[in-house]
C-alpha cells in the first residue's frame, strides 16, 4: 500500500489517500475502514435522462464519489471489496443521501487503485495498521502446497492471511494386481495440474520459500517431476527456484494441515527471514505456557481485561475482527485495552482472522494473554463471554436494490 496523502493527527479527525497495489493491500484496507467511515474512490454510476421526445435513456458513467459506509463485503477470492452507503458529497450527477456501492480492487491498467478514507478518530490501533500497511517489506513471501495423491491446495501466505489460489483434484485409481499403468498415468496428470498451478500463481521474484507438504513421499515425487519438466521445457525460473523449495511432512492434503506445518519449530527456523511465522511463534509460546504454568495465561474477554487491570499482561494476543465490530463502544473498548498494555511496556500482537494462527486464536474466543506473574484467581472468571466478531463476508446491499428508490 502506498500512502499518497495524509491529513490527520493521531487520535484526531482527518483523511488519508492510499493506493491499493495488490491483494495484501486490499486486506489491509478491509481492516482500516469501518462502518460509519467515509470512503472516496472512482466508481460506475447509472444515470437516467429524459429526451425531448419523452424517451428515457440510461447511461453508465465513471466518476469519483464519497459515501458514508453502512455495509462492507470483502471477497478475497475475487480481490474485491464492496462498500455500500449514502453519498456524502453531492455533485452534478448524484445528490447527497442516495445509496451507492463502490467496488475497490487493486491497481490495474484501467483502475488507479486510489482510495480516500475519512474517520472521526484515527485511534492508535488504526494508525499503527496504516503504518504497517505502508511498509513495503511486508508482502507475501511464502507460498505453500498442501497435497496428497489426487488432491492439492496451492496457497500464498502473507503476514495477514492465507490465500487459497487454486485447489486441484484428480481421482487416482488404485493399483491393481494386473499392473499399475493406469494409476501411474493418472498420477502424472495430477502432478502436471499442480505444476501448472505453481507456474500460474507463484511469483518467484517475491516468494522466498515454497513449502511442499504431504504425507509419505508425495512431495518428493512431485518435486522431482517439477524439476524434470522444467529442464525439458527450459523453464529457467523453475530450475533456479529449486533452493527455495522446502519439503515438510503433514498428515493429509487438506488445508487445515498447514497449521501443523507452520507451527513446526524446524520449519519456523527455516522461515526465520519471513514474517509469516511471527504470530505462530507467539501462539506456540502461549500454548506451551498453558501446559507448564496455566496460572500465567488468560483467555477470553473477562479474564484478559481483569489481567490488564492487575497490570499482569506481558503479551496480548487479540483477533483483528474485534476491531471491526459494528459497535463503536466495543471498538473503543478494545483499542483502550491495547493502549493500556502498551503503556505498561507489554507486547501486543493483532492476529488476522484469515491467517492460520488467527483461526487457532478464534478458538480461544479471540483474545488471550501471557502474564508476567501467576494469577490463579482469573481461572474462576468466565472465559466464554461472547465477543462480537465480524465475519470475512458481511452482508452488502447492491446498487440494483436502490435503483427504484434513487430514481
Amino acid at each position: 500500500m502506498k500512502l499518497l496523502d495524509k491529513r490527520f493527527e493521531k487520535g484526531g479527525v482527518g483523511t488519508v489517500k492510499v493506493k491499493i497495489e495488490d491483494d495484501e493491500d486490499l486486506w489491509q484496507l478491509y481492516n482500516l475502514v469501518y462502518v460509519g467511515d467515509t470512503i472516496r474512490a472512482s466508481t460506475w454510476r447509472k444515470l437516467q435522462s429524459v429526451g425531448a421526445t419523452g424517451s428515457v435513456m440510461t447511461n453508465k458513467i465513471r466518476l469519483n464519489l464519497t459515501i458514508k459506509i453502512t455495509a462492507i463485503d470483502f471477497d478475497p477470492q475475487s480481490s474485491l471489496i464492496r462498500y455500500s452507503g449514502k453519498v456524502a458529497c453531492e455533485n452534478e450527477h448524484v445528490k447527497a443521501g442516495v445509496f451507492h456501492t463502490i467496488e475497490v480492487t487493486p491497481v490495474s491498467a484501467t483502475l488507479s487503485g486510489e482510495v480516500g478514507i475519512g474517520k472521526e478518530c484515527w485511534d492508535s490501533v488504526v494508525y499503527q495498521r496504516l503504518v504497517d500497511a505502508c511498509d513495503s517489506a511486508a508482502k507475501a513471501d511464502v507460498a505453500a502446497i498442501v497435497m496428497q495423491e489426487g488432491m492439492a491446495h496451492v496457497c500464498l501466505l502473507t503476514p495477514s492471511m492465507t490465500i487459497l489460489k487454486q485447489k486441484v483434484e484428480v481421482p487416482i485409481p488404485r493399483k491393481r494386481r494386473s499392473g499399475a499403468a493406469q494409476h501411474d498415468k493418472t498420477l502424472v496428470k495430477f502432478y502436471e495440474a499442480v505444476f501448472q498451478a505453481v507456474v500460474r500463481h507463484v511469483n518467484w521474484s517475491i516468494v522466498k520459500c515454497l513449502l511442499v507438504c504431504s504425507p509419505g513421499f508425495v512431495n518428493q515425487d512431485f518435486l522431482q517431476y517439477c524439476m524434470e519438466e522444467a529442464v525439458k521445457r527450459e523453464m529457467k525460473d523453475i530450475m533456479k527456484s529449486k533452493p527455495k523449495w522446502l519439503l515438510a511432512p503433514c498428515s493429509s492434503g487438506h488445508m487445515h494441515c498447514l497449521k501443523e506445518v507452520v507451527a513446526s519449530k524446524n520449519i519456523q527456523a527455516k522461515l526465520a527471514d519471513t514474517k509469516a511465522t511471527e504470530e505462530v511463534k507467539v501462539l506456540e509460546r502461549f500454548f506451551e505456557m498453558m501446559q507448564t504454568d496455566e496460572d500465567r495465561v488468560a483467555y477470553g474477554p473477562l479474564p484478559v481485561f481483569a489481567a490488564v487491570e492487575k497490570q499482569a499482561v506481558e503479551t496480548l494476543l487479540v483477533l483483528d475482527s474485534v476491531f471491526r465490530s459494528n459497535s463503536v463502544a466495543q471498538r473503543k473498548k478494545y483499542v483502550q485495552l491495547v493502549e493500556d498494555v502498551q503503556e505498561l511496556n507489554g507486547d501486543v500482537h493483532i492476529f488476522s482472522s484469515m491467517h492460520v494462527s488467527g483461526e487457532q486464536l478464534s478458538s480461544l474466543n479471540g483474545i488471550a494473554a501471557i502474564l508476567r506473574f501467576p494469577c490463579p484467581e482469573l481461572n474462576e472468571l468466565d472465559s466464554e463471554e461472547e465477543v462480537e466478531v465480524i465475519p470475512t463476508n458481511t452482508s452488502v446491499m447492491y446498487l440494483d436494490e436502490y435503483e427504484e428508490e434513487e430514481l
